[in-house]
């Protein structure tokens, strides 16, 4: 077993360092266009989110872009994972292949990604003269909400090779996510959508990691167990789901 994972984890890596170099291949900008996207939107929600939160929210733009690269992090891979098994069928179908690879592989390729997001987070935070110690805490954050990732991609990649559909139904979903989670303004407590917020798994991992690095403040005990409950369960639960399903995937593709 520990063999087997040992080959997963390194197989997967060098998978997605290998897609990473390729994305943007031959490219003037190269790892720009990674974060290009992000800059953009952190711009426009700036100057729009702004003008209503800047000044009930120390250290806005912090709030903003947490929230932003967080969120991105989850659509991207999620929306990728929903397709990886179908795109690599003619891979599964020819060679013998841990096909767990795949899925852990598009995830590592978005955290990379997503490292160079969060490098510029710690620049502006230098920037806007903040306390960068508490910075040093997000990758524990990112740990956990990675493994919770990791098992909504497994379901997803699962799911798609049965649901034809399942990647725009998904894309959808993540649409209306988005605007149900706090990325550029804040929930008040005590409030129908704040409770509403409980259920959503998004709304803690981000006010975690807002916690910690902009109000330097311990997470609260409800707030932490929601979220190591959800991703160690999501985890186990797509691993369940991906385990049963794989020796089938090949035959439905």
């Amino acid at each position: 077993m520990k063999h087997k994972l040992q080959n997963i984890l390194g197989l997967s890596y060098q998978l997605a360092k290998t897609n990473f170099k390729l994305r943007n291949e031959g490219s003037y900008l190269g790892i720009f266009w990674y974060l290009l996207e992000p800059i953009v939107s952190f711009a426009v929600l700036l100057v729009v989110g702004g003008i209503l939160a800047q000044n009930s929210i120390p250290y806005y733009p912090i709030y903003l872009f947490i929230g932003l690269i967080m969120f991105n992090f989850f659509t991207a891979t999620t929306n990728y994972s929903a397709q990886t098994i179908i795109n690599n069928g003619s891979f599964l179908k020819s060679i013998k292949i841990n096909s767990e690879v795949f899925v852990i592989s598009g995830v590592m390729q978005f955290l990379f990604s997503h490292s160079f997001e969060f490098v510029l987070v710690v620049a502006l935070g230098i920037f806007l003269k903040m306390n960068i110690l508490w910075f040093i805490f997000y990758p524990v954050v990112l740990f956990f909400f990675s493994l919770f990732i990791i098992g909504v991609s497994f379901m997803l990649s699962v799911f798609s090779v049965y649901v034809v559909d399942l990647k725009n139904v998904w894309a959808v979903f993540t649409r209306l996510l988005w605007f149900v989670t706090p990325i550029f303004y804040i929930i008040p407590t005590n409030s129908l959508v704040h409770t509403a917020s409980m259920l959503n798994p998004m709304y803690h991992f981000i006010n975690i990691a807002r916690d910690l690095i902009i109000f330097h403040r311990i997470v609260e005990i409800r707030t932490f167990i929601l979220a190591l409950v959800s991703s160690i369960l999501v985890f186990a639960i797509g691993l369940y789901v991906f385990e049963k399903n794989k020796s089938k995937l090949a035959e439905r593709l």
